[in-house]
């Protein structure tokens, strides 16, 4: 948390707080998640300096300013909060402006907070690397084909590839998995031209749905919304399609969860994943 659909929603929540509003100060609460690139003292570079714009690179939130930047890798666990009391543990930078407060809160502090230059992008690592923008107009189903052709990785490990797909993260995988009925270890190359088709399509109804399912929950800003998926954590639940028990499987060293009926392996596999027992 967040993910692409949680990421849209908060930008477009912040975006009308923020924007021309002046720093007044930045507090770094716990330095480790922090990347200081400008080589100096954070409020001699952002004092004064006025949000300009938001903007969205996967999995990043690009906050800029007058020749600066703040760029937010949120990564597992990273939120935001507009609180200006916000006093739990978890909180590791606040940026108070004129306005409102910006909060970032990472409670296993694998997130980052880059503060840098326009010119210095580069420096974050996989920023420049991302792959198709699955929200963007560049991402066609012609593009997508081609971006998958002759590629062998298992699908959900291409899936999660961002220097091929911008971006998708191990929940909404596993829910566009299920909505194509792959299984998650199904190598790209096994998959037929109408498999792959089905494949693009979920991906755009599973991210567009789940924008709007999480835009009409209005949820707090730092409340993770994920009571609509149908896989994703639900380890032997009943599969709401079939009513098979939903397995876990690892794959590539990250777990994810599937139906062993609607997601059929392919080939032979070392497990038996009808089988309860398994």
């Amino acid at each position: 948390m967040p993910e692409l659909p949680d990421l849209v929603i908060i930008k477009e929540r912040l975006v009308p707080q923020l924007l021309n509003q002046k720093i007044r100060s930045v507090e770094i609460v716990d330095p480790v998640v922090v990347r200081n690139l400008t080589g100096g003292v954070l409020d001699d570079f952002y004092n004064n300096l006025s949000f300009l714009k938001i903007e969205r690179n996967g999995p990043f939130l690009d906050f800029s300013f007058e020749k600066m930047n703040i760029v937010i890798h949120p990564m597992l666990s990273g939120k935001f909060s507009l609180d200006p009391k916000y006093k739990k543990k978890d909180l590791c930078v606040r940026i108070l402006t004129d306005g409102p407060t910006l909060n970032y809160i990472d409670d296993t502090r694998m997130g980052k907070v880059y503060f840098l230059k326009p010119d210095e992008l580069g420096r974050i690592s996989k920023y420049k690397e991302q792959g198709l923008d699955l929200l963007s107009e560049e991402f066609t189903e012609a593009a997508f084909l081609k971006t998958m052709e002759k590629n062998r990785q298992q699908t959900r490990v291409f899936l999660m590839d961002q220097s091929k797909l911008s971006a998708l993260g191990n929940a909404y995988a596993d829910e566009v998995l299920f909505a194509a009925h792959i299984h998650p270890k199904t190598p790209c190359n096994q998959l037929s031209q109408k498999e792959k088709s089905l494949l693009y399509k979920s991906i755009k109804e599973v991210l567009f749905s789940s924008i709007e399912y999480i835009r009409n929950k209005n949820a707090p800003l730092d409340v993770k919304v994920r009571d609509h998926v149908k896989v994703r954590n639900r380890k032997n639940e009943p599969c709401p399609n079939c009513g098979t028990t939903i397995r876990r499987a690892n794959v590539l060293g990250y777990d994810s969860f599937f139906c062993p009926s609607c997601q059929p392996a392919k080939g032979q596999q070392f497990i038996n994943w009808n089988r309860s027992d398994s």
